[in-house]
């Protein structure tokens, strides 16, 4: 048994006049490569994201063992903030390798 590839299936329903070809296999080589750059982008930006709200905990648990005159449930509240979002991030990395794992395991 032979695997037929995307671009295979694509071409036996182009020659079909009667069957539409589904969007997913329109294959587009520019619109293919702008889809990974742009989750590259938006998982950047989470990322940065994730390291500003954890500095400024950082800096708000400084600030208190410090001793200055902050309000401390800014602090919590910034604490809070912080772990939701680490918590978040690890869950979408979770999710992201059991997607490829179950990708790998997949059989052609």
């Amino acid at each position: 048994m032979t695997a037929l590839g995307i671009e295979s299936i694509a071409a036996v329903a182009a020659q079909q006049p009667n069957l539409p070809v589904p969007p997913a296999l329109n294959i587009d080589s520019t619109q293919s490569a702008a889809v990974p750059s742009a989750f590259a982008n938006l998982l950047q930006q989470q990322f940065t994201d994730l390291n500003a709200s954890v500095g400024a905990a950082e800096t708000a648990m400084s600030a208190v063992a410090a001793g200055k005159p902050v309000e401390l449930h800014e602090v919590m509240i910034g604490l809070e903030r912080a772990r939701l979002s680490v918590q978040t991030f690890v869950q979408i990395r979770n999710k992201v390798v059991e997607a490829y794992q179950d990708l790998m395991r997949m059989q052609l």
